[in-house]
């Protein structure tokens, strides 16, 4: 017997002339192959182990995460990333429980000249265009509408494309659906000893644009005119559009206290037990309704 642990490859049992019997769980020698010996299984508490150590690390708890949380119970919520981290991937179809739609008071379409961009700033629009162009959140078209684009800096040196509506929200028919006020929200909470929060990844881009509609999206780079496939960012009634789907979405949940508002998702349990079944059924909404979270 060894006095610890061992991982024996290949190599070895090449050399050591071992015939493995899997199924049965034993293992003899190509010289007595009448003599079989037990395979002995690792305790189902290290298999276990095993898999937490497997997981994707961009899944699993951060160092800020679940600071209150024992090794073991952070395992348990490690597994639970892991068996849905399907719902942190890119899902390329929009969301089937809500469309967006564009209605206005005056059809006659709108035209800005587009803002002057510096070289640099030209070549960075350029490559977001063809990620959104790739994934396809826009197309090219020939639409009569065209708004001007602007270019906001994120922390991580990337540009955020952005879209000036604002003419085009100016004779949009306005959508009364209430969004939540915070106020209410903040009321409505309970107590609890755990809490998540689910951000939903670019939540405008997993609706889709009536087609009729998308058009009215139109707008001007130095490479063409594009238009929107997925809800943009900057309409008007894109607040109201999302909040009604996610309205939908928590529709029905019964004994789990979810806060909502827009693409975020605040969810709040008594104690660990509950709040990993809690999100089970949260996590299965998203996949349901076609929707992303960030990790």
């Amino acid at each position: 017997h060894l006095e610890s642990k061992t991982l024996l490859g290949v190599d070895f049992i090449k050399s050591a002339k071992i015939v493995l019997n899997i199924p049965e769980m034993k293992y003899s020698f190509v010289d007595k192959p009448d003599r079989e010996f037990d395979l002995i299984a690792e305790p189902e508490s290290l298999t276990k182990q095993v898999m937490v150590n497997s997981i994707n690390t961009t899944l699993a708890l951060r160092e800020d995460e679940g600071i209150n949380l024992e090794p073991v119970e952070k395992d348990r919520v490690n597994l639970l990333l892991h068996q849905y981290q399907e719902i942190f991937g890119e899902n390329g179809e929009p969301t089937p429980y809500g469309t967006h739609y564009i209605r206005l008071t005056d059809d006659t379409p709108i035209s800005v000249p587009p803002y002057r961009l510096p070289p640099t700033k030209k070549e960075a629009l350029r490559q977001e265009i063809e990620k959104m162009v790739e994934n396809d959140i826009i197309e090219e078209c020939d639409s009569a509408y065209a708004a001007p684009v602007v270019l906001v800096p994120k922390k991580d040196s990337t540009v955020r494309v952005c879209i000036d509506y604002r003419k085009l929200n100016s004779i949009t028919v306005p959508d009364r659906y209430p969004l939540p006020r915070m106020d209410d929200l903040l009321e409505s909470i309970q107590p609890a000893k755990c809490m998540s929060t689910i951000d939903l990844r670019s939540g405008y881009w997993q609706v889709s644009v009536n087609e009729e509609d998308r058009d009215k999206t139109g707008f001007i780079t130095p490479f063409g005119i594009y238009r929107f496939k997925r809800m943009p960012f900057g309409m008007r009634n894109a607040p109201a559009t999302f909040q009604r789907i996610m309205d939908r979405f928590r529709s029905g949940l019964v004994d789990i206290t979810v806060l909502v508002y827009l693409d975020d998702l605040v969810v709040l349990s008594a104690d660990l037990d509950k709040h990993l079944e809690d999100l089970s059924v949260i996590f299965e909404r998203v996949k349901l309704f076609k929707l992303n979270a960030n990790r």
